[in-house]
């Protein structure tokens, strides 16, 4: 009985600190906005291996709205797909998207260095591509 005792005290003095605090809210965690990059830093040569051939990505000199960047697709890819170009306007700070005759790419910077292309047609069939930038 002794060690019952003893055991609600402590209990209870360990739970009165956390009642006797006032209520308060989490403060918000900072959200983790995707990062925004410049049209120039999507420009350039991307592949997924140095022996495949690259996706040679270019942009217009046009800005804000009217920018567009122009993605030629290496052979390898535009057999599958149907289509050898697109053009591609920002959908956010690291998208850029574009639909040409009902076949659509997303570019999507991971970092400045790593990105991906994710192709998709008008039957469903897509085509996701992790891309490195081949610069020399």
């Amino acid at each position: 009985m002794k060690h019952f005792l003893l055991c609600s005290a402590m209990l209870g003095l360990a739970a009165a600190p956390a009642m006797a605090a006032p209520h308060t809210t989490a403060p918000a965690q900072a959200s983790t906005a995707a990062a925004s990059y410049p049209m120039a830093t999507f420009m350039g040569s991307w592949t997924v291996r140095a022996e495949v051939p690259a996706f040679t990505v270019a942009g217009n000199k046009a800005m804000g709205p009217a920018a567009r960047l122009l993605v030629t697709v290496p052979e390898v890819y535009a057999s599958n797909i149907g289509e050898s170009r697109f053009s591609l306007a920002q959908k956010t700070g690291s998208s850029w998207t574009g639909t040409q005759n009902g076949t659509t790419m997303t570019m999507t910077l991971i970092s400045p260095n790593a990105g991906h292309i994710l192709i998709t047609s008008k039957n469903g069939h897509k085509v996701d591509v992790p891309l490195y930038r081949n610069d020399p």
